[in-house]
């Protein structure tokens, strides 16, 4: 750095040649934002979780909004009760529970909002309760919004994709005090971001699937002394949509991502019950690289719901703002 700086010192000319090529880059971005499509999503009745109005085939249905899931996912019970052509995947997933999955259904046409593909892969769920007890038909996961970005909207419920042909940093179109800029990465669709627990560094996965902020237990027990007998833990048997997870919920101080402050947030403890299947399936000699394991943190609905997100995919970036009621700024201002 420091020769690349002493070069520009002694060459006024590299200098003016290197501003004009960084004006004529910045001349070249799009200035504006622009919608590729836009849905307005349903919450569901306990007012946990967002659902995404979808039609299958003709057939109206509703996925989960799931930025934690590796792949969007059709739920069994939707692809039999629509007689979806299955076959075998090599692709197995599992679900926190352990369930598996190793079967794919083929979908004539997929709309979600003003969109519509034909010839769509969904594998099936693993999880039993897709489509049953759960009132959903399936996962939407960040795979279906392949290079674009991401705005959810959870004040206004609304989901919208945007192009990612824009200038960094101005996609800021509704009004808000303070917005965080938070750096992020990528992996296998996941969306990590950097968070600071009581003192304690995270890096984090971003969870709209997940009704509640969960951390992984054996990760707690390391870091903060914590077991399922440790003071201030309430149980909860029901997680996730998965009744056979169970979770302890404790109380931490203050949990921080780029400036905002989640304060008091009982965040759950979970165990890691696909880490035995992982030990066994490798000593029998089997090797998915799809296969999850529960992360160290999860950032679930009881934090996001009260939030504005905008996932900027080229800029690795979310901008992350409190949440305003009503429909979404970027329609009230088109309809004026």
């Amino acid at each position: 750095m420091g020769n690349i700086a002493a070069a520009l010192r002694r060459s006024p000319v590299l200098l003016a040649m290197m501003l004009i090529a960084a004006r004529a880059w910045a001349a070249e971005c799009v200035p504006s934002l622009r919608i590729l499509n836009s849905v307005q999503m349903q919450s569901t009745t306990d007012r946990t979780v967002m659902l995404v109005p979808v039609k299958i085939d003709g057939s109206d249905k509703k996925l989960l909004l799931d930025t934690g899931g590796l792949v969007s996912q059709i739920s069994r019970a939707t692809a039999d009760a629509l007689n979806l052509p299955q076959h075998y995947s090599r692709r197995r997933l599992f679900d926190l529970a352990g369930n598996a999955s190793n079967a794919q259904a083929t979908l004539d046409r997929l709309t979600l909002g003003e969109r519509s593909e034909k010839d769509i892969s969904m594998l099936v769920a693993p999880n039993p309760e897709l489509g049953t007890s759960l009132p959903y038909d399936g996962l939407l996961a960040t795979d279906l919004f392949r290079d674009t970005d991401i705005d959810m909207d959870f004040g206004a419920r609304r989901l919208t994709a945007f192009s990612t042909d824009h200038c960094d940093g101005q996609v800021i179109y509704w009004p808000a005090d303070h917005v965080a800029a938070v750096p992020i990465t990528v992996k296998r669709n996941l969306i990590f971001l950097p968070v600071t627990i009581d003192g304690h560094e995270f890096n984090a996965v971003l969870d709209t699937g997940s009704q509640y902020t969960a951390m992984n237990m054996a990760v707690a027990n390391h870091l903060f002394g914590l077991t399922p007998d440790s003071p201030d833990m309430q149980p909860l048997t029901l997680a996730n949509g998965e009744k056979s997870l169970d979770a302890y919920g404790h109380r931490f101080d203050k949990l921080t991502f780029d400036g905002v402050d989640v304060l008091n947030l009982r965040i759950y403890l979970m165990q890691d019950k696909i880490a035995t299947r992982e030990k066994i399936r490798r000593m029998e000699g089997l090797d998915d690289t799809d296969d999850v394991v529960f992360p160290d943190l999860l950032i679930g609905m009881d934090v996001l719901r009260h939030l504005h997100v905008y996932y900027a995919a080229k800029e690795k970036r979310l901008y992350i703002s409190e949440a305003a009621r009503g429909e979404s700024a970027l329609f009230r201002f088109q309809n004026r």
